[in-house]
């Protein structure tokens, strides 16, 4: 009976020896599963900043190589609007090289219309995964920035795939204040210049800018057999052309 009650008594501190050393065998599992939790989180504020970092080095290497002048003057700029001003840059730069870069107009419609898709997500906070964009939110979020300026852009782009000379002087106008004038807006909002005058030279200078860019991609264009030059100026110096050679058959 006493040998009985000894063997019960063994395995009730046996029983009683494990239920205590339950808690001591969880604990460490919690931390272990805390410390995973910390870990992943770590990874991903780091994962987080390198693709910040790449999104931000695919701009600056994107502008730098297809628009050096744009690059430059990007560098006068603040600190604080320095990374915005280069990621409105190479949106533009994207959208330029659309029409060189396509075999078809609709494949080049297709890339228009994402950029139009791209924006309205954009400003939904839901910009999708490309560095561009996602640049592009982050200077929408820092700034402030004003859709129209951005959707005008990509509108008057998509009106140039037409890939047709421009009839007169007021039709290259017209472009350059809706691609480059508003471009400069947007660098202005970048600034924090909210100025009327300030804007006022801002369509001037954009206007002044596409007109010279159309002057100096002429050889690029002749090279390829396509003349983009306002047609009433390629008329009037055609006859001025002719009246010096031919001094005599012109009236």
């Amino acid at each position: 009976m006493a040998a009985g009650v000894r063997v019960q008594h063994g395995l009730l501190s046996r029983k009683t020896s494990l239920l205590y050393s339950l808690p001591r065998k969880i604990a460490p599992n919690r931390v272990c599963i805390q410390r995973a939790a910390e870990i992943q989180t770590v990874r991903a504020s780091t994962n987080t900043a390198g693709e910040a970092q790449h999104n931000e080095k695919y701009c600056l290497d994107l502008v730098r190589s297809r628009d050096y002048e744009g690059f430059l003057s990007c560098l006068l700029l603040p600190e604080e609007a320095r990374r915005s001003s280069l990621a409105l840059r190479a949106f533009n730069v994207e959208l330029a090289q659309v029409k060189d870069s396509v075999s078809q107009k609709t494949i080049g419609l297709m890339r228009m219309q994402f950029w139009k898709t791209t924006i309205d997500e954009i400003y939904r906070d839901d910009p999708p995964n490309q560095p561009i964009s996602t640049e592009l939110w982050r200077a929408v979020r820092t700034h402030g920035l004003t859709k129209r300026w951005l959707t005008r852009i990509v509108t008057e782009r998509e009106k140039d795939l037409d890939d047709r000379a421009y009839r007169n002087i007021q039709e290259l106008e017209k472009y350059s204040e809706n691609a480059q004038s508003s471009l400069l807006y947007l660098l202005l909002e970048c600034l924090g210049v909210k100025n009327v005058h300030a804007d006022h030279a801002a369509s001037h200078i954009g206007k002044a800018q596409g007109i010279v860019t159309c002057l100096r991609a002429t050889p690029h264009h002749s090279s390829r057999r396509k003349v983009y030059l306002p047609m009433d100026i390629c008329m009037l110096v055609s006859r001025l052309c002719s009246a010096w050679r031919h001094p005599f058959l012109i009236t």
